[in-house]
């Protein structure tokens, strides 16, 4: 897998998050101070990237903001994945009334735009972190149930799996010492495609207002900020924004080359 082209490109694309990071943590300067003698400061030796609107460090900002994304995509990746492959599990393996209710909620859920439906939940919800993790998690659990419910209707029939029935072995028994491994393969592939798409909503829902909130500094945060100030100080946006695309990047190849070395096939 290390020979891969595309993991040669994802860990290029994730050196430069990763030189951010560490080169703010050398400098050990905190993000949050604002100092009005700094404002919109170009580049210089104490401050390596310069300095936004209220004087704060940018480079401090990039990785907080690196940091957070990375923390919520996860975060939200990791409770989706719970919930969804629980229910895609049940689903798949009782079938009847369960699987019909189970998958009219989730074709509930598809029904609606992604990213819309994240909007109107975090706009119900309130403004913050814990809220954004809730509507992310709200929308990200269908593509995990669906997923694991083709997976499990494929297995539950097959000999071994019935051999372990007829000794009185029960469902949560075996979906967690023989579903659950046999399938983890394409839900990982599945996992890291959701990480990316989770970093873009994040980013999304926080330049709209709605997401992380200050002082925390997210990348969509400081491309809403920025903005204001594009044609005086484009680099308040070009720098999160570069940072965006080249995590999403670098997380959509390791899946691609994830994929290819499980070969699994959709």
């Amino acid at each position: 897998m290390w020979r891969n082209s595309a993991v040669r490109l994802a860990a290029g694309c994730l050196s430069l998050p990763l030189l951010i990071c560490l080169l703010a943590l050398l400098a050990g300067r905190n993000g949050h101070v604002v100092n009005l003698d700094s404002v919109l400061a170009t580049p210089s030796a104490s401050h390596w990237l310069g300095c936004d609107a209220l004087g704060r460090d940018v480079l401090d900002r990039l990785a907080e903001g690196v940091r957070l994304s990375l923390a919520i995509s996860l975060s939200v990746v990791a409770l989706g994945a719970a919930l969804g492959i629980g229910i895609g599990m049940l689903a798949g393996w009782y079938g009847g009334w369960i699987d019909a209710l189970l998958m009219r909620l989730a074709d509930i859920v598809l029904s609606f735009p992604g990213i819309l439906l994240a909007i109107a939940l975090a706009a119900m919800l309130g403004p913050g972190v814990e809220n954004l993790l809730l509507a992310l998690v709200a929308v990200g659990w269908v593509g995990f149930a669906r997923l694991s419910r083709v997976q499990v209707m494929s297995l539950r029939h097959i000999a071994w799996i019935e051999a372990l029935r007829a000794v009185g072995l029960g469902f949560p028994a075996i979906a967690m010492r023989h579903l659950l491994p046999n399938i983890a393969a394409p839900l990982l592939v599945e996992a890291s495609f959701g990480v990316a798409a989770v970093m873009i909503g994040e980013a999304g829902l926080s330049f709209l207002g709605i997401g992380v909130q200050a002082p925390d500094a997210s990348l969509g945060t400081m491309i809403r900020e920025g903005t204001r100030l594009m044609l005086t100080s484009p680099l308040l946006v070009v720098w999160p924004g570069l940072l965006l695309f080249m995590l999403v990047m670098a997380i959509n190849l390791l899946g691609d080359a994830l994929r290819d070395h499980l070969d699994v096939r959709y």
